[in-house]
């Protein structure tokens, strides 16, 4: 079997990296893979720990340190200079490649032996650019692609080197790619005319699809904007005529073009095996993140998956999907199972599976009961009668749902991406801790507070970050403690790294379905005190691999455990080891796999009885209301923004959800 090296050049971005190794190990069988060589030129110490833990986990990776920054053309060629495989594939951090991609490519150049390198079509990859169906994720994309067009390739006006693979020989006859181009852009279609000249041909598969990060690799910088004219200055001067003729014959012979004239709208049907639905998508809202990352996990699965919402947000998370906004439902959408994740939005999500005819089930990430002081409690109740099965986090959640409603759940608990966070330190001067202030008040952000305050009396210098949600929080004054105040939200990678920065994470939630916060903490060697907020008990021992305050309302109580495990380092140690191995159960890539098969359980349906009392008959009426009302604001605004720049989209948002609240 003929195989293929894997050259990734790392220059920061962990989350990229992590899902980059994960969709090619996912995607491709692993005997093609002969090495997977992840050149780091960063120094960013967060990088370095996520790249160790991928090594660890993954045998084919070489993981090779560049002492001093080399930049992209000099990182490149020394996994040139390493690679002895058939086939060399270079692969861009933050490009995921889809089911078989590699097998693929390698079967174009096993076909036609003059083939010296070959690329892909991508989600953003200049001339050879397919942008992703309404929809659609990338591996939806690659499925359509290799059922229209298995075996096809199209002559390379220039390739793309996001995801470029290059015949050994070529190599050998051609050399390293040219390192007078600097810091990168235009060193690839450089060394495809030089392959060219030796008597290779580039090509285009258009069998293939793979996601590149839809961002500009050179931004708009100015310098950047300079570096780009420069190198394109110097590929003209060596290679302006045989561009031109390149460029006259893709013209005539575009495969993004051929693509489009050939897939139609009966091909662009979107047609889902499950879908979430979301109200708002937000940076700050913890359920939506879990979402989000699932339907990722399964989009590099090709899974059929996607997620419908009424609101985008800022959200500065990944997203390899094109979600699917409800005020531009598409006609013949299709979908087996639709998944609320919310009470509130399993009113609208009853609706639209009715319209579609398909089953529901509401994925239960916290106690809803609770919500707002349990003013809703009946709403609550109502909007679990209306689904067809009930998912959850926890195995509390699990009895609550058994004791109060006496619905089964099916329980799969949060999970973490584990190489991203995972870090092994000393315990040295254990002094950094670590609070979150969530604004709500059954997070006891009053309790925090209260509990530096006391840390503060006591003289200790402690150094103390705040991350806060709430712009009006009146916050005390410190005498002896160093606090550093962030506003959130933050992204996730920051918030991974505010836990490998701290010693000592502490939350007095009085109630969290699973806690994903103390899990995290956990995981990048961080040891929570926390309160008694029962999901936390899913992974969480009190004196095993971390603290839990049964006093959950008795500031002192923390504050003493705080001095005791600042005190005690080999206390601390043995919970830093077993919060450590606890972690390593909770790794998201273990916990796809049972969401995968629950997901496509055909036999996880409960028989329901949907019959409803006049009271509660009553009590929908007035739930739907407003939910038409709300719908009726969203259309409108929806309506006006599509005409008005962006700064004028949330000055009308605001101007009417003022007149809402007076009328």
């Amino acid at each position: 079997m003929k195989k293929c090296d894997i050259i990734i050049p790392v220059y920061k971005a962990p989350e990229w990296v992590k899902l980059c190794v994960y969709s090619l190990m996912v995607n491709t069988d692993e005997k093609e893979i002969n090495k997977i060589y992840l050149i780091n030129d960063s120094d960013d110490p967060y990088t370095i720990q996520c790249l160790k833990n991928l090594t660890q986990k993954y045998k084919k990776i070489e993981f090779i340190q560049n002492e001093k920054n080399l930049g992209f053309i000099k990182t490149v060629n020394k996994g040139l200079s390493l690679s002895e495989a058939p086939y060399i594939l270079l692969l861009n951090t933050d490009c995921l490649v889809t089911k078989n991609t590699i097998h693929k490519l390698m079967n174009h150049m096993e076909k036609d032996s003059q083939i010296g390198l070959i690329c892909p079509i991508s989600s953003n990859a200049a001339n050879l650019t397919l942008d992703l169906f309404p929809g659609f994720h990338f591996s939806m994309m690659n499925e359509l692609l290799e059922k229209k067009f298995l075996g096809q390739t199209f002559d390379a006006c220039t390739v793309v080197g996001n995801c470029l693979m290059i015949r050994k020989e070529c190599k050998e006859k051609v050399g390293f790619l040219d390192e007078i181009y600097g810091m990168g852009y235009g060193e690839e279609t450089d060394y495809q005319f030089k392959a060219m000249e030796k008597g290779f041909t580039a090509k285009v598969a258009i069998d293939t699809y793979v996601f590149h990060k839809s961002e500009v690799s050179f931004g708009t910088s100015k310098e950047k904007q300079q570096r780009l004219e420069k190198n394109r200055q110097i590929f003209f001067d060596r290679w302006k005529e045989q561009y031109d003729k390149e460029l006259e014959r893709y013209q005539k012979n575009d495969p993004i073009q051929y693509i489009k004239q050939n897939i139609t709208e009966e091909d662009k049907q979107i047609k889902l095996d499950f879908a979430f639905y979301l109200n708002t998508i937000l940076q700050n809202a913890g359920g939506v993140h879990v979402i989000v990352d699932l339907t990722n996990y399964l989009a590099i699965h090709n899974c059929k998956v996607n997620i419908l919402y009424d609101v985008l947000g800022e959200y500065k998370e990944i997203m390899l999907f094109a979600p699917i906004k409800t005020l531009d439902f598409p006609q013949n959408f299709q979908c087996k199972e639709l998944i609320s994740t919310l009470w509130i939005s399993t009113f609208s999500a009853h609706r639209l599976a009715e319209k579609l005819n398909c089953k529901l089930i509401n994925f239960v990430q916290g106690y809803e009961f609770y919500f707002e002081n349990g003013s809703q409690f009946g709403k609550v109740e109502l909007s679990y009668k209306l689904t067809n099965g009930l998912l959850t986090i926890s195995h509390y959640l699990q009895k609550e749902l058994k004791d109060v409603y006496q619905r089964d759940a099916y329980v799969i608990s949060n999970g973490i991406p584990y190489d991203l966070i995972h870090q092994e330190k000393e315990a040295k001067d254990i002094n950094k801790i670590l609070l979150v202030l969530r604004g709500n008040i059954m997070k006891g952000d009053w309790l925090s507070l209260d509990i530096l305050k006391k840390l503060d009396s006591l003289k200790k210098k402690y150094e103390v970050t705040l991350l806060y949600m709430n712009d009006s929080l009146s916050f005390p004054s410190f005498k002896s403690l160093k606090v550093e105040k962030i506003k959130g939200p933050v992204s996730r990678l920051e918030m991974y790294q505010l836990f490998q920065n701290a010693d000592l994470y502490i939350d007095t939630s009085l109630s969290e379905g699973f806690g994903l916060n103390a899990l995290e903490a956990m995981t990048a060697g961080c040891v929570p005190i926390v309160s008694n907020s029962l999901g936390i008990h899913e992974y969480l021992e009190n004196d095993k691999n971390g603290i839990v305050i049964s006093d959950v309302n008795q500031s002192d109580a923390f504050v003493n455990e705080i001095l005791k495990l600042t005190k005690d380092s080999k206390l601390y140690q043995r919970y830093q080891k077993n919060g450590l191995e606890t972690a390593k159960k909770f790794d998201f890539d273990l916990k796809i796999e049972e969401y995968i098969q629950y997901f496509l359980d055909t036999k996880k349906y409960e028989e329901v009885t949907k019959e409803f009392t006049e009271e509660e008959q009553q009590l929908m009426e007035s739930v739907y209301k407003e939910l038409d009302q709300n719908s009726k604001s969203k259309f409108f605004i929806y309506k006006i923004a599509k005409h008005l720049p962006k700064g004028f989209k949330n000055q009308i948002k605001k101007v009417i959800n003022l007149l809402r609240q007076c009328y």
